[in-house]
């Protein structure tokens, strides 16, 4: 069981008795002895827990190790489970898939906002879902890729020249913001699958303008699958975009630095979007529903974000949609001391706060239902040893994504999950775990989520 908490104050490492480890984990972070004075390096990054290491760390006489917050939901095992039973994350994807769905009936009994009748959360004639192409069985072209990330790449610097604006004089091009929407949305229904991969990439500390962007676009496809009209997803994607101005208003610079933020540095990012909220509130002609979700992304539904601890109905349902879209970038992008996950592993996080009251359930689930379970480009185990890549989403059917197979041939298939009922995704990998069969696949899609 968990021990001790580090000793280093603001430590993201926590102590760890040996025989809580899973085995068969990938770590995310190195692992060091928990009892020693200096850290100890005992296994780094990218390494395999085994039962011969875990002797091994036995027989050094090391009984608990110091290990990183990122890897400690995956790595410890729950009380009463030994080494010996572990479950696998197919086990662990089967519960937690439960637990949403337990959730999500208890909502359904409870009557919430998200169903009621006039709400955001339905398929309607109005719905910019019947808009979108439909799934598609082939991989991509590519040269269309390469548009897509070219566009992406200008919209970058568009809301970077915004964001200059707004601090400077005060004011805002709507015209361009909403140019600028009408391009995402034109991306999102020729290729939705194309358009989230953009979004889906991991962000670069202190990038914000590409944060707000890849936000909007994650955003607009959940508020998509949620049957959201063309005019309100506008609104969701202008309230993206601008969230984080007020970030650069903050003089402690804590977005920008590789360093852990101290408790002081903390409070004061935790002011931004007050900071953001008030600048807009100054431009009548962003829509005050904008504003609304640029104020609330950081707040959660069971009360623990911020600015304000607000919680469940004083929140927007369209903040909902915004804070499950930062959610899933903070997850697998890095950060100081802290490592981003794999998207599956980001997924499952996310699977868990909603069941657990954090998240909207309604707003994860249109999350996974755009991106699948295992985001494009992602590396894949079947249950018959194969490996694959992720090409294509399957919308509602998000655990049975179209695949490629990596079998080293020059012989291209592709598989529909969702038409063989034999077949099933096991467990995601990662490039250490595929990298010979990741180095044939360069020549086509670009591998961005993993």
């Amino acid at each position: 069981m968990v021990s001790k908490a580090a000793d280093k104050k603001n430590s993201p490492y926590t102590a760890l008795d040996i025989d809580r480890l899973r085995i068969g984990v990938t770590l995310q972070a190195p692992i060091y002895e928990a009892e020693a004075e200096k850290n100890i390096l005992l296994l780094a990054r990218g390494k395999k827990i085994t039962q011969a290491y875990i002797e091994s760390l036995k027989k050094r006489g090391i009984r608990s190790v110091r290990v990183h917050e990122r890897d400690l939901s995956n790595l410890m095992l729950p009380e009463g489970e030994s080494q010996q039973s572990e479950p696998g994350s197919a086990r662990r994807l089967k519960r937690r898939r439960t637990q949403l769905r337990t959730s999500v009936s208890s909502r359904k009994r409870q009557a919430p906002e998200t169903r009621q009748a006039g709400s955001p959360w339905q398929i309607q004639t109005s719905s910019f879902l019947h808009q979108v192409s439909p799934v598609q069985t082939t991989d991509y072209v590519p040269a269309l890729q390469s548009k897509y990330h070219e566009q992406f790449r200008v919209l970058t610097k568009a809301t970077g020249e915004i964001y200059k604006q707004l601090l400077i004089t005060t004011s805002v091009s709507m015209s361009q913001l909403n140019n600028m929407t009408d391009v995402s949305l034109a991306q999102l229904s020729d290729d939705l699958d194309l358009f989230v991969l953009e979004g889906t990439a991991p962000v670069e500390d202190g990038n914000l303008c590409r944060h707000g962007l890849q936000m909007s676009s994650l955003a607009l496809a959940m508020g998509t699958q949620l049957g959201l009209d063309r005019d309100t997803l506008s609104q969701l994607s202008i309230g993206c975009l601008l969230h984080d101005v007020g970030m650069q208003k903050i003089t402690a610079c804590t977005s920008l630095s590789h360093e852990p933020a101290s408790q002081l540095e903390r409070l004061e990012v935790k002011k931004h979007p007050i900071l953001t909220y008030d600048l807009l509130n100054q431009l009548h002609e962003i829509p005050m529903v904008s504003r609304m979700v640029a104020y609330q992304i950081h707040e959660r539904c069971d009360g623990s974000g911020y600015p304000r601890g607000q919680q469940g109905n004083q929140i927007h349902p369209l903040s909902k949609i915004a804070a499950v879209a930062d959610e899933y970038i903070n997850l697998v992008s890095d950060h100081a001391l802290s490592p981003g996950l794999l998207p599956y592993q980001a997924a499952e996080q996310l699977i868990f706060d909603a069941a657990h009251g954090k998240l909207d359930v309604q707003a994860v689930r249109a999350l996974l239902q755009s991106i699948s379970l295992y985001p494009v480009g992602s590396l894949v185990e079947l249950n018959n040893g194969q490996r694959a890549q992720v090409i294509r989403t399957n919308r509602q059917h998000y655990g049975t994504p179209i695949v490629k197979l990596l079998d080293g041939s020059n012989n291209e298939t592709i598989l529909n999950l969702l038409a063989h009922d034999d077949l099933t995704v096991v467990r995601a990998l990662s490039r250490n775990d595929l990298q010979p069969a990741a180095e044939t696949s360069e020549a086509g899609i670009i591998c961005q989520p993993v």
